[in-house]
């Protein structure tokens, strides 16, 4: 069995307890053995490799419990069509990168077969969460469906589960409740269609929420607004407020009230299951989900600094989910890069500031998500949480609340699994150096492919 040992770096270890300086992990086979204070010449019997991490900080690998785009099938719980398949393994080379070494894919159709060839393709660990219960289904047949096959529709939530699914979700998403899946990807490709004319989804989001309201009500409906917005588009010659009020509600509408439906039963089904289920939370979404967690089921509300919600409605939604047991997860989103649709930090920073959160995620963004350890970099600089906390949010907290997930995973302690990163403790998104079961996939923040680690392997056994 091969022993490694990173050496002399700084450890926060998931927990959440205060960083250990200078410490040397060693590693056997898959399993961290043991942690020692680094000394000159230590006495750890025979060693393979000796990674040197002094002067670096070395934290568990993250546990991402809301991605998108990483797993072979249908996209999105509206199951848009699936990506290329060169596209999923770059979107998993983008969160290994990051420092995820475990990933929930809440695309929720994706098939059993369909997640066993992504992990032949890639060394990160892909789990499944379900979406495929009835009235999920059909919101998803109305919204978009265009990735559903035969062998999909058949492929159950109950066959998911018994085939290794882990949770159930993405529960609702914004692609069938309206939120920014309408903004980033349905009403601009609509307008497109129609007027010839390309879209922002921050305009897109403003003409949906002036004919819709941010809680999505046809009562909602503001004509002067929808004019200003159709104005700021540069489409007030294109469209009129009667032909902007109803592209947007023929897109978002249909599927709306049975994805607010598939809430209930999708809670119902996991609470049979007895096994989490994370939903879409968001100011449209947020009296079904508080109605849920009022019930005895696990639940995880996804991406609760949603910015659909008024930053005083968040804080008081998300401390009554706290005292009802819920997990309270937070998406990093584009806040911090291309805020296509987020206008930056600051309801995400009041959420951490006040205690309110118990996970942190990066959902999909249209692609554009920032990296969880650039939002924990970010949060720590600004002072409104401490590092282990934050680290715990990302890991151990992580594997907590998704028991299938992640078993032995989420802490660098003695008996866990070896899914280690290393990285700049001045800047934590610069990730150095990442370990899945003990073996190296990321050196000096590049992908090591399996023929350069087996190079590795054979030079240190020829010493």
């Amino acid at each position: 069995m091969r022993t490694t040992v990173l050496r002399g770096g700084d450890l926060v270890d998931g927990t959440g307890a205060p960083p250990r300086p200078m410490v040397d992990i060693v590693i056997e086979g898959d399993t961290v053995r043991s942690i020692l204070p680094s000394a000159p010449r230590p006495a750890y019997g025979t060693v393979d490799e000796i990674l040197d991490a002094r002067g670096l900080l070395v934290i568990p690998g993250l546990i991402n419990n809301h991605t998108h785009g990483t797993a072979y099938g249908p996209l999105f719980p509206s199951a848009h069509e699936g990506l290329p398949s060169e596209r999923v393994r770059a979107n998993l080379d983008r969160h290994l990168l990051e420092g995820t070494t475990t990933v929930l894919c809440v695309d929720g159709f994706v098939t059993a077969e369909a997640a066993a060839r992504t992990a032949d393709d890639h060394p990160m660990r892909v789990r499944l969460a379900s979406c495929n219960t009835p009235a999920c289904l059909r919101a998803a047949s109305i919204a978009d469906g265009a990735g559903l096959t035969e062998e999909i529709r058949a492929f159950t939530a109950h066959r998911a589960l018994a085939a290794g699914a882990v949770a159930l979700g993405e529960i609702g998403a914004g692609h069938t409740l309206g939120g920014g899946g309408a903004s980033y990807l349905y009403i601009p490709a609509e307008v497109s269609r129609r007027t010839g004319k390309t879209i922002t989804p921050r305009q897109a989001d403003a003409i949906k929420i002036a004919v819709l309201g941010r809680h999505i009500s046809s009562s909602s409906f503001d004509r002067d607004a929808v004019e200003e917005a159709l104005v700021g588009a540069g489409l007030a010659e294109h469209l009129s407020v009667t032909q902007a009020r109803a592209l947007v509600s023929e897109i978002v509408l249909p599927a709306f009230d049975i994805a607010l439906d598939g809430l209930t039963e999708a809670a119902d089904y996991a609470r049979r299951a007895d096994v989490p289920v994370l939903v879409h939370n968001a100011a449209a979404s947020m009296s079904q989900v508080a109605a849920i967690a009022a019930t005895d089921v696990r639940l995880i509300a996804g991406h609760s600094n949603h910015a659909s919600f008024d930053p005083r409605e968040a804080l008081r939604h998300a401390e009554r989910l706290k005292e009802l047991g819920a997990t309270v997860d937070v998406s990093t989103f584009d806040t911090f890069g291309a805020r296509r649709l987020t206008t930056g930090p600051e309801l995400l920073y009041a959420m951490l500031r006040d205690g309110l959160i118990d996970t942190i995620s990066t959902d999909y963004a249209g692609g554009h998500h920032d990296p969880i350890l650039l939002a924990v970099e970010r949060a720590t600089e600004a002072g409104v949480v401490r590092l282990p906390e934050a680290i715990a949010m990302a890991t151990a907290n992580v594997a907590d609340a998704v028991p299938g997930l992640a078993p032995r995973r989420g802490r660098v302690t003695p008996g866990a699994v070896a899914d280690i990163v290393v990285t700049d403790p001045a800047r934590l998104s610069q990730v150095d150096t990442v370990l899945i079961g003990g073996a190296i996939v990321v050196s000096g923040g590049r992908r090591v492919t399996a023929v350069e680690r087996a190079e590795v392997v054979e030079a240190y056994d020829d010493r």
